[in-house]
C-alpha cells in the first residue's frame, strides 16, 4: 500500500542517519532507558574508565560504578548552611541545657511572643508585676487577668479582663464611671447616670437632687420620680457607650505635671507587701489598700483623711463587680443572676439581665420598663 511503503522508506532512512549527531547528547539518564547493545556504539567516545573505589570488606554489597546513583540531601536539611566551618563553629558553642548560649539564636525555629498576660489562662500566671508607666501611674498587674492602676494623685483604675469590666475613681473621689456586660454608670458630683442596652431596647436613667428621671429610645417622652410620683418632664442624657468612660475619666484625673512618674517610684520604693495565713496576697501603695484571694478576688480600698472609705472589688471568676462609697452603692454580676443595682440615700435603680425588666423606686414610688420595655408604674 502507498502509506505502508511511505513508512518503510522513513524507517529505512532513519536506520542509516549517522547515529553522531546523538553521541554529543549521550548522559548517564540513557542507562534507565537503553539497553546495553545500543550503548556500546558510543562508549568508544568517553573518557578513560575511571579505576573503581575500594570498598571495605565490612560492607556486605559493595556498590557498583556503574550502578551508583547522585546523591540528593533530603528536603528537611535544605536549611543546614552550606558552610561546614560555619556549621561547625555554630554548634561547637551552642548550650543543650540552661542556661542557653546567648550569642547562637535557634537557627531552625521561629521566634513566636508569648500572648499578653490577660490572655493567659488563671492557672498559667507567673505572678505579680508592677511597673511605672510613662503616662504617670502605677501599674499593678495582679493574677487572673487583673489590672489595678493607680496614678500620683491617688486616682484608681480597677480590671478585670477576663469579664470585660472596669471601675476608676477619679483622685479628688467626686467622680465614678463603671463598665459592665450588663451596663455603665458614671457619677459626677451629686448625679449618677445609668444606661443599659439589650435587644428590647437602650434605656437611660439619671439620679440627682430633683429625683430619678428615665427614658428609653422606644419611647417619645421622658418620665421624671419623684415624691409626688412618676410624671412626664424634658432631661437630657449621656451616652455613655459612645467613648471608653472608665479610661477617660482615669487619665484626666492623673497629674499632667512632670513630678507624676518621679512620685509614682517613691510610691512603688515604699509599697508594703504581704501574705495572711488564709493565702490573702496584701499590698499598701501610698493611701490605698489591696487584697486578692486565692480564687482571684481583688478589694481595692481608698480611706482619705476626714473618714471616708471608697471600695472597689472585681472577681473574675463570676464576673461580680461592686463599687461602695458614702453617697452610692452599686452591684453587677453575669450568669443566672445577671443584674445592675445602684443605690443613692433613698433613691434605687434595678435592671435584671434575664428579664429585661427596668424599675426605679423614689419616696415610695416605682416605675420602670417590663420584658416588653413598656411603661409601667407600680
Amino acid at each position: 500500500l502507498p502509506g505502508s511503503m511511505g513508512y518503510q522508506e522513513d524507517h529505512e532512512k532513519e536506520n542509516k542517519s549517522p547515529i553522531m549527531r546523538k553521541d554529543a547528547e549521550a548522559s548517564s539518564s540513557l542507562a534507565k532507558v537503553v539497553s546495553n547493545d545500543a550503548l556500546t556504539k558510543v562508549r568508544p567516545k568517553t573518557p578513560a574508565r575511571v579505576t573503581p573505589l575500594t570498598i571495605p570488606s565490612s560492607m556486605s554489597s559493595p556498590l557498583s560504578p556503574t550502578t551508583a546513583d547522585v546523591f540528593q540531601l533530603p528536603p528537611h536539611i535544605s536549611a543546614v548552611p552550606t558552610n561546614i566551618n560555619l556549621t561547625r563553629n555554630m554548634f561547637s558553642t551552642l548550650s543543650l541545657t540552661p542556661p542557653f548560649s546567648p550569642h547562637v539564636p535557634p537557627p531552625f525555629f521561629p521566634h513566636v511572643p508569648p500572648p499578653p498576660a490577660w490572655q493567659r489562662p488563671p492557672h498559667s500566671d507567673s505572678g505579680v508585676t508592677a511597673v511605672v508607666e510613662q503616662e504617670g501611674y502605677i501599674s499593678l498587674r495582679l493574677r487572673h487577668a487583673v489590672v489595678l492602676d493607680i496614678s500620683a494623685n491617688q486616682a484608681i483604675r480597677l480590671t478585670n479582663n477576663l469579664k470585660n469590666s472596669s471601675m476608676s475613681l477619679s483622685a479628688c473621689t467626686t467622680q465614678m464611671a463603671l463598665v459592665h456586660l450588663k451596663g455603665r454608670i458614671l457619677q459626677y458630683g451629686p448625679r449618677v447616670e445609668v444606661q443599659t442596652e439589650d435587644d428590647v431596647s437602650v434605656k437611660n436613667a439619671k439620679i440627682y437632687p430633683r429625683g430619678i428621671s428615665f427614658t428609653a429610645n422606644n419611647m417619645a417622652l421622658v418620665y421624671l420620680l419623684d415624691e409626688a410620683g412618676a410624671r412626664s418632664t424634658s432631661d437630657m442624657f449621656h451616652d455613655l457607650y459612645a467613648t471608653q468612660i472608665v479610661d477617660t475619666l482615669f487619665m484626666e484625673s492623673c497629674q499632667r505635671e512632670g513630678q507624676a512618674v518621679p512620685t509614682c517610684i517613691r510610691l512603688l520604693d515604699k509599697a508594703r507587701y504581704w501574705r495572711t495565713e488564709a493565702g490573702v496576697d496584701c499590698w499598701v501603695i501610698g493611701h490605698v489598700f489591696i487584697q486578692q484571694t486565692e480564687d482571684g478576688l481583688v478589694t481595692v480600698e481608698r480611706e482619705l483623711q476626714h473618714g471616708d472609705n471608697f471600695v472597689l472589688k472585681t472577681s473574675p471568676s463570676n464576673g461580680k463587680v461592686k463599687f461602695d462609697s458614702r453617697f452610692v452603692q452599686i452591684t453587677a454580676s453575669l450568669g443566672d443572676e445577671s443584674h445592675m443595682f445602684l443605690r443613692s440615700g433613698d433613691r434605687r435603680l434595678h435592671y435584671s439581665g434575664q428579664t429585661k425588666v427596668f424599675t426605679v423606686r423614689n419616696a415610695g414610688h416605682s416605675a420602670g420598663f417590663d420584658e416588653e420595655g413598656e411603661l409601667r408604674i407600680f
